[in-house]
Order: structure tokens, then C-alpha cells, then sequence
């Protein structure tokens, strides 16, 4: 089954598919959009931008039927509509693909594509067809070799985002498809595949809209972009008018820069805080050797499979088929375990924090203070908590952080993605680790949540602590880093000195590449 559009679009910019006037909702105690007008076109690709909780996923939420409108009117084709169901948004030809994966694990990739419109034999499911259906979108984005039959637990995070797009594809007759942060978990390569078949979507006449905290990309793609600012639109933007300094200063109210480019790099010359030696994790990493020292920031980056991932998990005691030598400190033996390497003095922020770092229904208070309890009790042997103690330094963490007071008793839940992802380094600032390994720390977060993680990254690492970064983003790599290290098909390739390095070198290293002695390539990747 293909996609076929609503008609192929004549001139990018033709007509408003969408158009909404007013678009209030409340909630007690908050006003979540205030008087919201937007349009789409068809046959355009529109971004929605700003900081979590500036609103952007309220409205989404509209268009998909999942929440009504308090106040204000929606137009499809220039014909009102009140769109009350995620299934009568299906109907009407609304696709979306949210950030937080709506897949279920304990199914299979084509079950899951199909789910909500299986194909039928008479009263029966078709699974022949299932399955066609699952080949087809599948290779429509490139991932023609993700088995159909494989249970999506099995899928990397990367791999689960592929098959929700796949998933969206199915559409029959797509108006208007939604890509909330839809590269997020993607490596570059991903990244490139995915915006020719958002382009391709585009010339066919249907509207897309792209929802993303990577502004670059947003340049790179977007016809036009829209910014919200606490729940009101405060500036629209078309290609060749916007840049991304005028992205920010509208995200933000203020002018800023993307991100924070440390202003006095170590040399590394303080003690290790982590020695590793001929690291191998089964199939994924192959007899990896390296140091970070205490108060130094060193990147590792990689393409999708390169092992970086692995190695980060092996590090803190989280992987199987692990040999080699992992040192943490002064430690004798290799962390067997997270808590081990816990005990050992690691801290490990991972790259999907709603299924590996948070306690959904527990406070941000205890969110926080969850990895220091053992070290707040009266006595072990009555294992009393002493609540003041705990209240004084889990406010000390948030304040850090830049999380509200406000917000401490509230279920960790209820925060969005930035102050979420904050409320996991509040945690590892409260228990002083003397290690800290950050899986993609600011993936979902916004421009002002990036910015406060990076400068306590950098604070974290003037403390003492060595900080160990995986990270896709290639700016931010870049830009926290002391020194950025280049895993190529399970091996580290090449060492370079992010002062001088560009993107383009990073890139060209990360695809076995040469990136030249103006990048600081210290040793070719393996052959």
C-alpha cells in the first residue's frame, strides 16, 4: 500500500490545507494556548518551534483529535472541522508522529504499522496483506532490511523511530502529516534519508509539519517556520528570511546562541576518572582503549551501529558479553552491574529517559534524591530518611538545574522534556559522582533547557568529575567538549580537538574518513 496524495501540488505555497483562528485551551491553573492562529499550506513543509511548555504539544494534541479546544476554530480546506477523535483525524487524513513512540513492544513491526486499519480476509485479519503492508512502507524510508516479524522490544531506539514513520506512511490519502522531533534518535545518515521523503511528500501536495528543537535542520528543511512563546505565536518566518540567531531571539525573547562553547579547555592533566583497556562488548565494540581525567569533557560520536552506545552501557556495567578492562577511579574491578558502577562513583544519564532514569509516579523531589537515599538515613539499621536533609539538598539540585521550587512535589510526569531530562542531572549533581556518562543529554529538550544542561556539564566537570558525552548532535559535541572521540565500526578511528574540528570533519571521520591534521586526527580508523 503506497501513499497516494490528496493531488499533486502545482506551486509549493498554493493554499492553506489548515487553518486555525484563536486556538485557546486551559487547564486549571493554566492557560496552555492563548489565542493561537496558524496556517499550513499544502504542499509545504511548516516548522513549529519553541522552548517545552511554549505550547506546541497542546496544539498537536488539537490536531489529532486526542484533546478539544477550549475556544477557537480549525479549517481543512478551507471548511470547518471539529476534529473529536485520534480516529477521525485518521479519517480526514491527519498522520502524526509523536516524540514519545506510541509503538507497542510486545507486538511486531508489522502489527504495529497496521495497527488500528489491519487489512481483512472476510472477518479475519489478513496477515499476508499485514505484512505487505509493514515491506512497503518500510522500504519506502530505506529500512527494507528491519524484519516485519521482529517484536519492536527487540528495535533500538533509533529503529523504533524509523518504523512510527513507516507506521504514519500508511495514510491512504494524507493531507497533512505532523513529525514531532522526528530526529531526535536518528544518526546523519538517518537524518538525510528522512528529509528526502519528507521532501517527496512535499511535491505531491501534502502539508507537513515539522516540529524540531534542531534549528539547523529547521533551516535546512522548513519553507516556513512558526515560534511559540508561552502558548501565543510570536513571530512566523520563510525560508531565506530566517536565521538561526532570529530563531533563538524569538524562542527565547532575548538573543542567545544555540550553544555554549567552553571558554577554558583542559589540557586533561588531572587524575583519571575513568582508564578503559581493550574494551569489547560482543559484536558491537571491538578492543576499545581510552581515558577521561578528571575535569575533562570527552565526546565519543558515532554513525547508528558504530558501538558508541554499547561502549557508554558496558562502561556503567550494562551490557552482556562484555570483556576487557573497565577502571572507575581507583576501583579494582570492572562495574559488573549499574549499581556496581554506582558504588564506584558513575552516574549515568541514558538516552531514553521515560523507560531507563525516571519513576513516573514518584515526585521530582524523590526523582532526584532516589540515588542518594542510602546516604540521608538516620541510622542503616532503622533506614529512617532524614526529610530535612533530603528537602535541602534536592532544592540545592533543582535550583542548579534551573527547575522550579514549585514543581518538587509534582509527579516527575507531569514536567516536560527539558525539565524532565534536568531533573536526571539534579540527580547526579546531589550525589557528586565522580564519573558522569551522558547518553544523548539534550535529546527533546529545548534551546533553553540545552543551554542550562551544557553549563552544568561544564560545572560538573570544574568540580572535579570526569564527563563522558555520547552524543549525535554534532554541534554539541563540538561545542562542550575538551576532546571528541570517533568510533568507526566498533573501533575508536580518530581523535579529534573539537577547537579546530568542523562538522564536516566529524562527519567525514564518522563514515571511516580523513578529516586532515587541521581537525587534529590523531590515528586513521581501522581497516
Amino acid at each position: 500500500m503506497g501513499i497516494t496524495a490528496a493531488e499533486p501540488a502545482d506551486q509549493p505555497g498554493r493554499a492553506p490545507v489548515l487553518r486555525m483562528r484563536g486556538i485557546t485551551r486551559r487547564f486549571p491553573g493554566t492557560l496552555a494556548l492563548d489565542g493561537v492562529d496558524l496556517e499550513v499550506e499544502a504542499g509545504s513543509i511548516h516548522g513549529l518551534l519553541g522552548e517545552n511548555g511554549a505550547g506546541k504539544s497542546t496544539l498537536l494534541r488539537i490536531l489529532a483529535g486526542d484533546q478539544p479546544p477550549s475556544s477557537g476554530t480549525l479549517e481543512l480546506d478551507g471548511e470547518l472541522a471539529v476534529i473529536s477523535s485520534p480516529v477521525q483525524a485518521h479519517d480526514l487524513g491527519i498522520g502524526i508522529v509523536y516524540q514519545e513512540l506510541s509503538l507497542l513492544p510486545n507486538l511486531s513491526v508489522a502489527d504495529n504499522i497496521s495497527l488500528g486499519g489491519e487489512p481483512t480476509r472476510g472477518l479475519a485479519i489478513d496477515d499476508a496483506a499485514v505484512r505487505a503492508t509493514a515491506d512497503h512502507a518500510l522500504g519506502r524510508i530505506g529500512m527494507s532490511h528491519i524484519d516485519p516479524d521482529r517484536l519492536v522490544a527487540s528495535l533500538s531506539l533509533a529503529e523504533r523511530q524509523l518504523v512510527e514513520i513507516a507506521k504514519v506512511l500508511t495514510l491512504r490519502r494524507p493531507r497533512i502529516l505532523i513529525f514531532d522531533e522526528p530526529t531526535a534518535a536518528l544518526n546523519h545518515h538517518d537524518v538525510e534519508r528522512l528529509f528526502g521523503i519528507l521532501r517527496g511528500l512535499r511535491d505531491h501536495g501534502i502539508a507537513i509539519i515539522f516540529v524540531s528543537h534542531r534549528y539547523r535542520e529547521v533551516l535546512q528543511i522548513c519553507d516556513v517556520a512558526t515560534v511559540l512563546r508561552n502558548g501565543r505565536v510570536v513571530g512566523t518566518v520563510r525560508q531565506g528570511e530566517a536565521t538561526l540567531a532570529r530563531l533563538v531571539e524569538l524562542t527565547l525573547g532575548q538573543q542567545g546562541e544555540l550553544t555554549l562553547r567552553r571558554e577554558h579547555r583542559t589540557a586533561g592533566t588531572g587524575d583519571p576518572a575513568l582508564v578503559v583497556r581493550d574494551l569489547s562488548v560482543g559484536a558491537w565494540v571491538d578492543r576499545v582503549s581510552l581515558e577521561v581525567r578528571r575535569g575533562e569533557i570527552v565526546s565519543v560520536c558515532g554513525l547508528l551501529g558504530s558501538g558508541h552506545t554499547e561502549l557508554a552501557r558496558a562502561i556503567c556495567g550494562d551490557a552482556p558479553e562484555v570483556s576487557g578492562d573497565v577502571r572507575i577511579l581507583d576501583a579494582s574491578t570492572r562495574p559488573t552491574s549499574p549499581r556496581d558502577a554506582i558504588r564506584q562513583g558513575a552516574g549515568l544519564i541514558p538516552e531514553d529517559r521515560k523507560l531507563e532514569a525516571l519513576f513516573p509516579d514518584l515526585s521530582v523531589a524523590r526523582n532526584i534524591s532516589i540515588a542518594s537515599l542510602g546516604r540521608l538515613v538516620v541510622a542503616r539499621a532503622v533506614r529512617l530518611i532524614r526529610p530535612g536533609r533530603e528537602r535541602s539538598q534536592v532544592e540545592d539540585g533543582a535550583r542548579r538545574t534551573g527547575i522550579a521550587q514549585a514543581v518538587l512535589s509534582r509527579p516527575v510526569m507531569t514536567l516536560s522534556g527539558g525539565n524532565q531530562q534536568k531533573s536526571i542531572l539534579a540527580r547526579w549533581l546531589m550525589r557528586g559522582c565522580d564519573l558522569l556518562v551522558c547518553i544523548e543529554p539534550t535529546r527533546g529538550v529545548d534551546v533553553g533547557a540545552k543551554l542550562e544542561i551544557h553549563r552544568q556539564l561544564e560545572r560538573v566537570a570544574q568540580d572535579g568529575a570526569g564527563v563522558l558525552i555520547v552524543s549525535t548532535d554534532l554541534t554539541e559535541v563540538l561545542s562542550v567538549s575538551d576532546r571528541v572521540l570517533v568510533m568507526y565500526r566498533g573501533r575508536l578511528g580518530a581523535e579529534l580537538d573539537p577547537s579546530v574540528a568542523s562538522e564536516q570533519d566529524l562527519l567525514l571521520a564518522m563514515q571511516g574518513g580523513i578529516a586532515g591534521e587541521r581537525a587534529g586526527y590523531l590515528e586513521e580508523a581501522a581497516s
